[in-house]
């Protein structure tokens, strides 16, 4: 860790001011989008952020939830493609929370302008979804949920950080489902006794989440299980670069916590 306190393969502080202007660039290149403003920690002094802080942005728009996912694809185009994301909300107030490669992390809101009248609700995630795609969202969700751990983690926030890292064990048990469900044939399953209920016994030598150490340690043996479990698959989704961005963030947050315990 440098003096200044940056870690290396990690943004350092003040990304967040620097990427605003990139960030308000793409917004007023939508004509759907009519107001564009940060709020959040960043939207304080500049003392308030750090490295660990993600940038919030809010974006009033006809459309919102076309208007955050265009904004999120360009986003992932001309900063940093996107590591893994988050989505919630409806027509009429929606997120979508990204990780990026290089590690920023952005949450889009957007909510719609006066007069939109949009009263549709997106369709909801996972219904009828083709099996490879749910197995690319479970991965999605996986490594956002880790890095929000790893960040808590970081923070010395061990309460929610282990609430995320304990998180991680429930998708893994998710993928060991849907291998079953590939086996039968079927989503409808009466009893037990699948050769998948060995992973639920497995699980049981994570680390125990509840110090920092601990909850980037149990992160470690969660994304081994996971990448492992996956393999599994029929035909695996291509995901480029699958570990390294989280293996980072991960190095620099035990580099920071070695640091602080020998100062």
């Amino acid at each position: 860790m440098a003096q200044d306190g940056t870690v290396s393969g990690y943004p350092g502080d003040g990304w967040q001011q620097r990427m605003l202007p990139v960030l308000a660039g793409l917004a007023a290149a939508d004509t759907r989008i009519r107001d564009f403003h940060v709020h959040g920690s960043a939207s304080g002094p500049g003392a308030s952020t750090d490295q660990w802080s993600d940038l919030d942005v809010l974006i009033t728009a006809v459309d919102p939830v076309m208007a955050a996912e265009d904004l999120a694809r360009q986003i992932g185009r001309c900063l940093s493609p996107v590591f893994a994301a988050n989505r919630s909300g409806d027509s009429r107030r929606y997120c979508v929370r990204l990780v990026l490669r290089d590690l920023r992390r952005i949450d889009v809101t957007a909510i719609a302008a006066p007069g939109d009248g949009q009263d549709r609700e997106p369709a909801e995630r996972g219904q009828g979804q083709p099996p490879a795609d749910a197995v690319a969202e479970l991965i999605g969700n996986f490594r956002f949920d880790a890095v929000l751990a790893a960040v808590k983690a970081a923070r010395g926030d061990v309460l929610i950080g282990a609430h995320l890292t304990l998180q991680l064990a429930r998708h893994v048990l998710e993928m060991a489902m849907l291998l079953r469900d590939q086996d039968a044939g079927t989503t409808h399953h009466r009893f037990g006794g699948s050769r998948w209920d060995e992973w639920a016994r497995r699980l049981t030598k994570a680390p125990a989440p509840y110090t920092p150490a601990g909850i980037t340690g149990a992160i470690r043996f969660y994304m081994k299980m996971l990448d492992e479990i996956v393999a599994y698959w029929a035909s695996p989704p291509h995901l480029d670069n699958v570990n390294n961005p989280l293996l980072v963030l991960l190095d620099a947050i035990e580099v920071c916590d070695r640091e602080s315990v020998y100062r």
